[in-house]
């Protein structure tokens, strides 16, 4: 079971290239990953999520309830 969330969102702007930002977010509960990452990724056409294990967030330095964007 992860302990974390990535989304990836992905922004387009007519004719120029895709942006996608990065948000990872250090809480088991999906529901609630997803309402704080919607919250840093306005705007986004297309949000991805994927679960986390607790290694990766330890290697990012994250900590229960931390958000990395």
């Amino acid at each position: 079971m992860g302990a974390g969330w990535r989304f990836l969102g992905t922004f387009k702007r007519g004719r120029k290239e895709s942006v996608t930002l990065e948000c990872t977010v250090a809480v088991r509960d999906w529901l609630t990953a997803e309402a704080i990452a919607r919250s840093k990724l306005v705007g986004a056409d297309e949000i991805a999520a994927m679960e986390v294990s607790r290694a990766e967030l330890e290697r990012l330095k994250l900590q229960d309830g931390d958000v990395r964007f």
